[in-house]
């Protein structure tokens, strides 16, 4: 059914081989990371973590796969190495995952691997896309995306559909990550790509310093909002599994109906497409300050379609084009060390605060202040993006 969808939505005569079997590899992607990753943080505030353990959580996805980046990006590994290595440690991970009690320190430790592999596969991925892409950035990077969401489609509705609001069943989901991970791991190995590393030491483009520190600190405040995002579903709008996947299908379906649109406007404009995937991340914690109901989230969601797609291909295509092709691979990991060093101060901050204002102001009203807090503060930095040199 997937392939089928994926072949109307782009003409099979112009799939080659190559191409045929790196869309394979990320639809089966799309699947795992999304029949666990959307409610990994909504278990954790389920089970009832809270506070530093919950920023952590929250912010794992991005630190720790940042974190296995910069590593990877220091080290003489050809992309098809890190595809397997990364997958095989992140699939492993979530089958344990699966096993274990869903509290403490080795709940918490293992999801940290599972990310170090997701990072370290990321890696491995960008650097084939960085080739693939070369004659037209904006437009190759958004149809990829497009195929990772036919699996994030479908995957994340059954699994919500399959929990319910039964926080043990999840279990299953974190197990079929872990064993449809594991066979992207050899999957990976079946395409003709690879990026071996330059005979000459890396360097960083001076260009690229001041996106690096605009990216540091719009991470900080976009970070700022999720540990909120959990706990509101829990405890403000008493969400299930099925809510959560609903919101991540909505979003799925918008990026389908606009991936032409941002390819082309991501070649045409990268300066404005950069400004605007920060500026309207300030739509979600509006809407979850704001939101009399749930029904009033699912109508804003259709935006997190446009901010995927421009989050997926205006800042990589900024990094590649301002990068030589033997300084790709240690641009990549310094970004994503910078988004990922981002991404765990902000979410630490905020649960620090929130710990302490709940106990004053009492949950509800403490999460809708900082989270008003948070889209100003997404407003403001995202203006930074329209300085930046293109």
């Amino acid at each position: 059914m997937l392939g089928w969808l994926a072949n109307y939505l782009f003409s099979p005569s112009s799939l080659t081989r190559m191409a045929k079997e790196l869309r394979t590899y990320t639809i089966l992607k799309g699947i795992a990371n999304n029949l666990s990753q959307p409610f990994i943080s909504f278990t954790a505030v389920s089970s009832g973590i809270l506070g530093e353990y919950l920023g952590l959580i929250s912010s794992a996805s991005t630190f720790f796969t940042a974190l296995a980046q910069f590593i990877s990006a220091l080290l003489r590994t050809r992309a098809k190495s890190l595809l397997l290595w990364g997958n095989f440690v992140s699939g492993v991970s979530w089958i344990v995952l699966a096993l274990i009690p869903f509290q403490g320190p080795l709940y918490t430790l293992t999801y940290f691997t599972a990310e170090l592999g997701l990072g370290i596969s990321l890696m491995g991925w960008n650097l084939i896309m960085e080739r693939l892409s070369a004659t037209a950035r904006g437009v190759t990077l958004s149809q990829y995306t497009v195929y990772s969401t036919l699996g994030q489609l479908v995957s994340t509705l059954l699994a919500g559909i399959f929990v319910g609001s039964s926080t043990s069943l999840i279990r299953i989901p974190f197990a079929l990550t872990g064993a449809i991970t594991l066979s992207c791991a050899f999957l990976g190995q079946r395409t003709d790509v690879d990026v071996e590393d330059p005979a000459r030491r890396p360097r960083v483009s001076r260009k690229l310093l001041r996106f690096f520190l605009i990216s540091f600190l719009f991470t900080v405040v976009w970070s700022f909002a999720w540990p909120l995002f959990p706990v509101a579903q829990v405890y403000i709008f008493h969400m299930t599994y099925f809510n959560v996947a609903v919101i991540s299908v909505i979003g799925g379906i918008s990026t389908l109906f606009l991936r032409n649109r941002v390819g082309r406007l991501v070649d045409r404009n990268r300066r404005f497409s950069m400004f605007l995937g920060r500026i309207l991340l300030a739509t979600f914690p509006l809407a979850y300050a704001l939101a009399p109901n749930i029904f009033v989230i699912y109508a804003v969601e259709p935006v997190a379609g446009l901010t995927s797609l421009l989050g997926s291909t205006a800042y990589v295509s900024y990094l590649y084009d301002s990068s030589t092709k033997e300084d790709v691979k240690m641009s990549l990991g310094v970004y994503s060390l910078v988004q990922g060093l981002g991404g765990v101060v902000g979410s630490l901050i905020s649960s620090a605060i929130f710990m302490g204002v709940e106990p004053i102001l009492g949950l509800e009203r403490g999460v809708e202040y900082l989270l008003l807090t948070s889209a100003v503060l997404r407003i403001m930095t995202s203006f930074g993006y329209l300085k930046l040199k293109v």
